[in-house]
């Protein structure tokens, strides 16, 4: 009985050394395990919901993730912030264990299109509803397959290249087109930004006709990050010696600074001209005394994520279909949209508020 004793004893010290290594773990990794941040308290009576978003290293993706936090805390409930962290396999893994943790809504950014059903048919077994963001969950023929709110891309790639011709008018015009270069930096594995190159393409080649079509150069820079724009950029520009003025816009932020980088280190950045979208990296531009980031299409994620967290937050408490009133005929889902606004050197203060005073220069990028 005596060694049963000591076994016994043995046993709990096992288990509680066990409980303290685990606690002091969780909490030297800053709360976070599993690639999510928790909102939700063991016991708590709270709604809690799910956000997950494909790179919380991107600027986009960690405001919208702040605002979703912020929007939760307004509203009372609990959530759970997952990293996607451009990984199907790393999403559907954060996606599990939101599920397993009981979530009862869920906000979502995919970084693979292809999941989208797989998705749905996780969340629907679980009863939960779904609001996608800034991607859209779609079928094999490209139809919306859940609510969602997203940016009327197209619209914001013209916007991009109307500014930037008038620009170019405003300050002597085109030199001479045929050492002249137009770059479009474009996301061609997220849908959602397709369109953005679309517009920017088609803009330019209808308000510039003459322009030579082999100056003309669309390239995938993956993810869309500051590190691929800069490769992307680096490519083109390094294989085109005779091209002397590069006119450069991007589906993000990420993809004209990282061009903008090259281009300064190349010397070619005091005749360049680039306009990108989101707005953020760009304010970064606007505080040096010179930049070739001349303006961005300025996008708040604080509204996608107030507006997701919200709709999510409502059709649990209430029932509510989430977007409902934007569903247009024939259509099963309603997409929520949101639009832009371009922002320069001049302006970007007043229109971006508190983000402009932000610093978002964090991101580390390559050097030659």
């Amino acid at each position: 009985q005596r060694q049963m004793c000591i076994r016994d004893s043995m046993k709990k010290m096992i288990a509680l050394l066990l409980a303290l290594v685990k606690a002091f773990a969780l909490v030297a990794c800053g709360g976070q395990e599993n690639n999510q941040t928790s909102g939700n308290e063991e016991g708590s009576d709270k709604i809690l919901i799910g956000a997950i978003y494909r790179d919380l290293t991107q600027t986009w993706f960690e405001k919208e993730s702040t605002a979703a936090k912020a929007t939760a805390d307004e509203l009372g409930i609990d959530i759970l912030i997952g990293d996607g962290q451009e990984d199907p396999a790393v999403l559907i893994d954060v996606l599990d264990s939101f599920i397993t943790q009981g979530i009862q809504g869920l906000v979502i950014n995919t970084c693979d299109q292809g999941l989208s059903q797989t998705i749905l048919d996780k969340c629907a077994a679980a009863g939960i509803p779904v609001c996608a963001v800034d991607v859209p969950l779609i079928d094999d023929n490209g139809t919306h397959i859940a609510p969602a709110v997203i940016l009327d891309s197209y619209l914001c790639g013209q916007q991009t290249v109307e500014w930037l011709l008038n620009y170019v008018e405003e300050n002597g015009g085109m030199k001479d087109p045929a050492t002249t270069g137009f770059l479009i930096l474009a996301m061609e594995t997220a849908t959602s930004c397709i369109p953005r190159a679309d517009g920017q393409y088609d803009y330019f080649t209808e308000k510039c006709p003459d322009f030579p079509a082999a100056n003309i150069f669309r390239v995938d820079y993956g993810a869309g990050s500051t590190e691929t724009g800069y490769d992307a950029a680096a490519a083109t520009i390094t294989a085109h010696p005779e091209i002397k003025t590069w006119y450069v816009v991007a589906a993000n932020d990420e993809g004209v600074v990282g061009a903008a980088r090259f281009l300064e280190e190349t010397g070619m950045d005091q005749d360049a001209v680039c306009v990108g979208i989101d707005g953020y990296l760009a304010s970064d531009e606007f505080k040096k005394e010179s930049s070739p980031v001349k303006a961005s299409a300025y996008l708040d994620s604080g509204t996608v994520a107030k507006v997701s967290v919200t709709a999510v937050y409502e059709n649990i408490v209430n029932g509510t279909e989430i977007f409902g009133e934007y569903k247009k005929d024939g259509e099963q889902f309603g997409t929520y949209p949101f639009g832009s606004v371009i922002v320069t050197k001049d302006n970007y203060t007043e229109i971006m508020g508190d983000a402009a005073t932000v610093s978002y220069t964090h991101l580390t990028l390559p050097t030659t």
